[in-house]
C-alpha cells in the first residue's frame, strides 16, 4: 500500500503500521492510536499508542510519548514512557525516559535521565519530574 523509501529499514515485519504522518505534514495536538504509528513529519503534542511508534529520520515529536515499542530515527523533545526503546544512530532525544529495555546505537544523541524497571509495566498516567543530565 505504501512505498518504502530508500534507507528506511524497519524491523516491524510482524506488525502493521496503520497510521503514517508524512514528511510534509505538521500536526498540532495530541495523538491517540491503538496500533503502530509512524511519524515522518512534525508533531507538536503528546503521542499515545497502545502498540508502538516509529519516528522516522526526518520526523520530530515535541511532546510526551507513551507506548510499548518505540524506534527513534528522528528527533524527540519530551518525556518517554515505554517498554522497549531503540534509539538509532540518526536519532536524538531530549527528555526523561522510563523504560524496561533501552538500546542505543553509536552516534545517537540523548539528554535526560533514564529510569529502568524490568518488573513493572510502563505507567500510563504517571509522570516523573527528574532533573536533566547529559548521558
Amino acid at each position: 500500500m505504501f512505498n518504502k523509501k530508500k534507507g528506511a529499514a524497519l524491523n516491524l515485519s510482524t506488525e502493521n503500521i496503520t497510521t503514517i504522518i508524512a514528511e510534509d505534514c505538521k500536526i498540532e495536538g495530541n495523538i491517540e492510536c491503538k496500533e503502530f504509528i509512524r511519524i515522518d513529519g512534525q508533531t507538536l503534542g503528546n503521542v499515545n499508542s497502545i502498540c508502538g511508534l516509529v519516528v522516522g529520520q526526518k520526523g520530530s515529536v515535541k511532546g510526551d510519548i507513551r507506548t510499548k515499542e518505540l524506534i527513534v530515527y528522528g528527533q524527540i523533545d519530551g518525556d518517554i514512557f515505554v517498554d522497549n526503546l531503540s534509539l538509532k544512530n540518526s536519532g536524538s532525544i531530549i527528555g526523561n525516559m522510563q523504560v524496561k529495555s533501552f538500546q542505543v546505537e553509536n552516534g545517537a544523541l540523548y539528554k535526560g535521565t533514564v529510569s529502568m524497571d524490568q518488573n513493572n509495566s510502563t505507567p500510563v498516567n504517571k509522570k516523573e519530574n527528574n532533573s536533566q543530565l547529559v548521558v
